[in-house]
């Protein structure tokens, strides 16, 4: 085929002349009006399982934020209008009940699905079960201040954080799937690989669902599909060394990167690999460090280049500039930088134009460190000094939440170093050449941060430092997490990563007899007051009852469709089976004298 069978089209580009007029382009109209809000509304009372509708019992101000930037000759206009709010779905009937959020839906489209483990992205929200300990909600907290707002105990409510509603128009219907003490499980799955090999070095890209893998036996780049679990390809990669670390995925320069030595004592250069080819494209001339690299570092992508961050068992700071070519140490700092025995974590900060902080966690202090777009040293600031050692830290909006190794957590303040909160959590990060969990910059944490420990999975509040488990987990080796999808890939010696999901049970049927004796103590009857007689055996899978009608009226209208008969008897509500002909329900058993019967 000839070149002459093709067709260019290429941008034209105008040399003086005059000038154009800039179009500006119409921000999209969002009405304010909430859809399912009334004083006065009734609000169910739910027992076991239930679908139903949310009222809007608080909202924050929807402020629409319009912007634009250039990317190559045209003008990309992106517009947001994000929403804060609480919504309130039910009580339950049995009080300081455990009730999980199984399934949301925005104007009937599925928006997270917790035995799925999907959550659509950008997502958002806290699921209150209103029991007795219930903290005040932090987002509200933020908006209103402490002493404005309560912690709205007894409901089933939940509190979603900058949703965006521009695509909808308005603020939507939400409905919701709750479930009354809903088992969740661990669920493990190995990928599914097309050879054997032990993959020893994972670097996830979480928005495209790819995870790239570095094949230690025998040498190789993987790619899988992380949604799949399945690996789609592999290619060799020979290269004369033995120590590797800090394996990342750059996605403005589709490139791999990582360290490598022959020792990995001051031996340690920087390779940029082309992931389709597993093609060495460059390698560092200058090495990392003159010591011992450490298995934590952080990369931040600049859109065309990207900058490289690490540090080594000496406290020597080092970073490289690459871009899809080229990779450079652009910058190594004397041993013990500023004078510290000990560097436990480093994790990126705010990118300012051509500037990039990145935050250390050495000896007791919290340093930010900032380097130019190229790479190079420009400022440290010692922003918090704390009474215990860090361990690990992530950057989350503005501020810094940090693990110390006195098994307590802290938020930071990243402007003023004021510590926010502190509190103590059931587990102790390890020191950096013994923990699990990966560098900070390749988790993508959502409101929260995954830690297991002895069979059990923890998971910390950004905002409140408040931690709740689950049990079951089985996690033995270094894992990633990424909270937009609940789910964590973990490192496996024997072969193929794993991915570990915590999915929510569907709930389990539950006997009427429960909901009965429920519903008539939620009236005031005390358990003593209430009697089962006959084979009620019945199953049911949830109820949702009007609390404006009597307990009494309610449980009649229950039990007719069952034959069950409710009488009063010695100061007691029986409930008794009716005896059938086959035709004819009948209670041949209530006494002619004594026995009230609930009439219609």
């Amino acid at each position: 085929m000839t070149l002459s069978s093709y067709t260019f089209n290429r941008p034209v580009i105008h040399f003086g002349g005059g000038t154009t007029t800039p179009v500006v382009p119409e921000v999209p109209e969002v009405q304010t009006t909430l859809p399912t809000s009334a004083y006065g509304q009734t609000i169910p009372v739910v027992f076991g399982k239930c679908r139903l509708p949310a009222a809007y019992i608080w909202v924050a101000p929807i402020l629409t934020v319009t912007s634009t930037h250039v990317e190559w000759w045209d003008t990309v206009t992106t517009t947001t209008a994000k929403m804060s709010a609480r919504l309130r779905f039910a009580r339950p009937l049995v009080p300081n009940s455990t009730w999980t959020l199984r399934k949301l839906y925005a104007n009937g489209k599925l928006i997270y699905d917790g035995s799925a483990g999907y959550r659509q992205s950008g997502l958002k929200f806290t699921a209150y079960d209103g029991r007795s300990t219930q903290p005040r909600d932090p987002t509200m907290v933020s908006e209103e201040g402490e002493d404005n707002v309560s912690a709205h105990r007894g409901y089933l409510d939940m509190v979603v954080k900058d949703f965006d509603i521009i695509g909808l128009g308005s603020p939507p219907v939400f409905e919701a799937e709750w479930i009354q003490d809903g088992a969740t499980t661990h669920d493990y799955d190995t990928f599914t690989t097309l050879s054997p090999g032990y993959a020893g070095l994972l670097a996830p890209d979480w928005s495209s669902g790819v995870l790239y893998a570095f094949g230690f036996s025998p040498r190789s780049m993987r790619r899988y599909s992380i949604g799949a679990t399945t690996e789609y390809f592999s290619v060799n990669h020979s290269i004369a060394a033995s120590y590797f670390s800090g394996f990342r995925y750059v996605p403005s320069l589709d490139r791999l990167v990582y360290l490598a030595g022959f020792t990995g004592v001051g031996d340690v250069d920087a390779a940029l690999v082309e992931p389709l080819t597993g093609a060495l494209i460059a390698s560092s001339v200058a090495h990392a460090t003159t010591a011992v690299v450490q298995d934590c570092a952080a990369m931040v992508d600049l859109n065309g280049s990207a900058v490289y961050v690490g540090f080594s068992n000496n406290q020597q700071i080092f970073a490289f500039s690459l871009t899809a070519t080229t990779i450079e140490r652009s910058y190594q700092s004397i041993a013990s930088f500023g004078g510290y025995s000990s560097i436990q974590c480093v994790t990126p900060g705010e990118v300012r134009g051509s500037e990039l902080d990145f935050w250390f966690c050495a000896d007791a202090d919290l340093v930010k460190v900032t380097l130019t777009a190229l790479g190079t040293f420009k400022s440290s600031t010692v922003v918090a000094t704390l009474s215990d050692d860090l361990r690990y830290a992530v950057y989350d909006d503005g501020d810094l939440v940090v693990w110390t190794d006195a098994a307590t957590v802290k938020r930071i303040n990243g402007t003023t170093g004021a510590v926010e909160f502190t509190k103590t959590v059931p587990y102790q990060i390890e020191t950096v050449n013994f923990r699990y969990p990966g560098s900070p910059d390749q988790q993508r944490l959502v409101d929260e941060f995954y830690f297991p420990s002895s069979g059990t999975s923890y998971f910390t509040n950004l905002e409140t430092g408040v931690t709740r488990s689950v049990s079951g987990d089985s996690t033995t080796s270094q894992y990633f997490y990424d909270g937009q999808s609940g789910e964590a890939l973990i490192v496996n010696v024997a072969g193929g990563p794993i991915r570990m999901r915590i999915l929510d049970g569907d709930g389990t049927q539950r006997e009427l007899t429960d909901f009965l004796q429920a519903l008539m103590e939620s009236g005031g009857f005390a358990s003593s007051e209430i009697a089962f007689e006959g084979d009620i055996d019945d199953i049911i899978d949830g109820a949702v009852i009007d609390v404006t009608a009597g307990v009494r009226d309610i449980a009649r209208s229950v039990c007719e469709p069952y034959s069950i008969a409710v009488f009063e008897r010695a100061g007691k509500i029986i409930f008794k089976r009716a005896l059938t002909d086959g035709a004819l329900a009948i209670d041949a058993t209530i006494s002619s004298s004594g026995d009230i019967v609930d009439a219609a």
